[in-house]
């Protein structure tokens, strides 16, 4: 893979991001115990990690990396990295740690991990720097304990530098409209460049020269549903202006709505009328490995592996989707039902509230664990409205109760 063949390793052989650079090594040449820890914000392809790498290389540092997001809670993080903070050096040399992902433990379920970052690294014995692929609100407090460095996307004339250099050293040529379209297409994605010009000059998308521009999002979905064979199904998608994205480790609103899973899985659900029981499971199912193929590459950097998301989603999507009239929404249920199910989330609210005085719980507890049971129950007893509720005040509950049980036996 170029973009493994390719990966900057020398400090003196990176394009793009300059003064970030140049303030990444300010701050490890004058650190001193005490020194707020670094942590460089930036989108995957920015050259973050393997700046890092160099410069420790470079320096003669011990470099410990870790994936923040593998350990997420405070007891794993803690049996990891205190016993490091103990010891300054490893093999008698300097000795450098490096979080990656830190935003992915910035989630409901971190169990105190970011908590524990933020009151330990403050007086370690050895310089910390990590690394977030963006600057999400759970972690404003983390990134206020810390000295921040912004990376870049590389702009359109670096991506041009990189791309001709890159080419001179596989002899190889391409026209001056395709590196346009490929730099415009890497949105200043370094290893997206590099995945993307091997594939051209692989030839693996043999309509690449017929494309005029990206397709929307829209238009891409819809292509994709009508594509007569697989290669045109892998064509459109690569000329589509969409990408592959985890939100377990950020993703900005742009981001999202260019998520090609959640795209087709917002299209598929809101059109599930169209669509049988059956087809439906076998496509859910095929988009769920899609989406977990994704997310492994996330979570354990296997950037090289990206490349071959479209042809998962193709061997995994085409063959169940045929014939199947799915047209692009961004909503994952129909428009229709929107109101309906407003109006019966106002019902159900007013339920839990009243049921959490009852059991002696909350009512987002109430509607996750004790609602559903408890109207299966009522059915079987044959509940007519008036067991547990039956003062006059009370008959706008009897009534919600008495509803949600028509549904269930309609099910």
């Amino acid at each position: 893979m170029w973009s493994e063949k390719y990966r900057f390793n020398t400090i003196g052989g990176f394009i793009g991001n300059e003064k970030s650079r140049l303030a990444v090594l300010k701050w490890i040449k004058t650190w001193i115990k005490g020194t707020k820890p670094l942590i460089l914000i930036g989108p995957p392809g920015t050259g973050k990690t393997s700046f890092v790498t160099s410069m420790a290389n470079f320096l003669n540092y011990d470099l410990v990396e870790l994936n923040a997001s593998d350990y997420r809670n405070k007891v794993n993080l803690e049996s990891i990295i205190q016993p490091l903070l103990r010891n300054s050096s490893i093999f008698g040399k300097k000795s450098l740690l490096f979080l990656d992902e830190v935003d992915g433990i910035s989630g409901r379920d971190d169990y105190g991990g970011l908590s524990f970052l933020i009151s330990t690294l403050k007086n370690s014995n050895l310089p910390i720097i990590m690394a977030a692929n963006s600057k999400n609100s759970k972690m404003k407090e983390l990134i206020k304990n810390c000295k921040m460095v912004e990376f870049l996307p590389l702009s359109p004339f670096s991506c041009y530098l990189l791309l001709q250099n890159l080419l001179k050293k596989e002899n190889l040529t391409l026209d001056l409209d395709e590196k346009l379209k490929l730099i415009d297409k890497s949105k200043g994605d370094i290893r997206s460049l590099l995945n993307l010009v091997q594939t051209k000059l692989q030839g693996k998308y043999d309509s690449f020269k017929t494309m005029s521009q990206d397709l929307s999002v829209e238009d891409g979905v819809n292509l994709f549903f009508s594509a007569e064979n697989v290669s045109q199904a892998k064509t459109i998608l690569f000329q589509s202006d969409v990408i592959y994205t985890s939100p377990r480790f950020g993703s900005s609103p742009d981001e999202r709505a260019r998520d090609i899973v959640y795209a087709l899985f917002s299209s598929i659900v809101a059109n599930e009328k169209r669509i049988s029981i059956t087809d439906m499971a076998k496509i859910l199912d095929g988009l769920s490995e899609v989406d977990l193929y994704v997310n492994k590459i996330f979570k354990n950097r296997n950037w090289h592996l990206l490349r071959y998301a479209n042809d998962v989603l193709v061997s995994k999507l085409f063959y169940v989707t045929r014939g199947l009239s799915v047209k692009y929404s961004q909503y994952n249920i129909p428009f229709p039902l929107i109101g309906s199910i407003f109006i019966r989330g106002q019902s159900t609210r007013m339920l839990g509230k009243t049921l959490s005085h009852i059991f002696h719980t909350n009512s987002s507890d109430i509607g996750m664990y004790y609602l559903l049971p408890m109207m299966y129950i009522l059915k079987d007893l044959h509940y007519s409205g008036n067991v547990f509720f039956n003062s006059p005040d009370d008959d706008k509950i009897n009534e919600i109760i008495s509803k949600e049980q028509e549904r269930l036996k309609k099910r």
